[in-house]
């Protein structure tokens, strides 16, 4: 996997939020490092809320970048503050952990620390096992820390396994009590397209076949334009409490649940999700 621009940038934003980094970074999949000096400059220019201290640490790192040192994506990460860095990764590059991301790993492996950030990017698209990648992360983040996925949403064709569209984070993010800090359609270079929160029902809508004036349609134009044609959704949870994972249903068929008397599960205490979308409705409600 890349550390490009795009997760650079990205990493540095969420972290930003984190008020404790002593438990660290852990990363689901090995990340070479990708990027010139001139991203350091955009980063500081960007306008985030940096301390004078990591301000100091990336200029170091730019200066490291510019002498063509052998970095690494822990080094950069180190660079923000944190205080431990590591991926899990099956192949062991770069120290990682060769544990499986299809299994679960806390009870595969016995591995139960848990970390400030988790970072899937590029990684969960080549993972067969869904349901182990995102409780393998629920289960590294530490309550009060962030989740971010870095992932292909448009035209990576045959990339992995997977794309991924907006509802899944919406419909995870509500059975798991977790909060959305931001979400955006992305470029590998850093472009991106943020979605405010007050959208976030508009980009869960369902696009029909020669739909063209729905609001999510244009703005999929309107970021194939201004982003090419292979675009990334970038999405930050936060993990607000201690719990067990709960796998999610999509939004549309909560009521199909909850109007069978019988069937009693965890679904019944999710929130709605992507159930308010235009284009959501459920199976039941079709047949009305």
């Amino acid at each position: 996997m890349t550390f490009n621009p795009l997760a650079a940038i990205n990493v540095t934003e969420v972290s930003i939020s984190l008020e404790n980094k002593k438990s660290g970074v852990i990363d689901m999949g090995s990340q070479t490092l990708n990027f010139g000096p001139e991203l350091i400059d955009k980063i500081l220019q960007r306008g985030f809320t940096l301390n004078e201290i990591t301000k100091t640490k990336l200029e170091e790192f730019k200066i490291k970048l510019t002498n063509l040192e052998k970095l690494t994506t822990k080094d950069f990460i180190l660079s923000l503050g944190y205080k431990k860095y590591l991926s899990i990764d099956v192949n062991g590059a770069y120290g990682s952990l060769s544990y499986d991301l299809n299994e679960v790993i806390k009870d595969k492996y016995n591995y139960k620390k848990t970390y400030d950030l988790v970072i899937n990017n590029g990684t969960g698209e080549h993972v067969f096992n869904q349901y182990s990648l995102f409780k393998n992360m629920h289960n590294f983040c530490s309550p009060g820390g962030i989740m971010l996925h870095i992932l292909p949403f448009i035209d990576w064709i045959n990339h992995g396994f997977y794309s991924f569209h907006p509802i899944v984070f919406g419909d995870i993010a509500s059975s798991n009590n977790y909060k959305i800090k931001k979400m955006s359609f992305a470029n590998r270079d850093g472009g991106e397209l943020l979605i405010n929160k007050e959208y976030y029902n508009n980009v869960y809508e369902q696009i029909k076949p020669r739909d063209n004036n729905s609001f999510f349609y244009k703005i999929i134009e309107h970021a194939k334009r201004h982003l090419g044609r292979n675009i990334i959704i970038v999405c930050a949870l936060e993990k607000i409490l201690e719990s067990e994972f709960k796998i999610p249903l999509q939004g549309k068929y909560l009521s199909d649940v909850k109007v069978n008397k019988n069937f009693n599960s965890q679904y019944n205490f999710q929130a709605l999700g992507s159930a308010k979308a235009k284009n959501q409705l459920a199976d039941n409600l079709k047949r009305i």
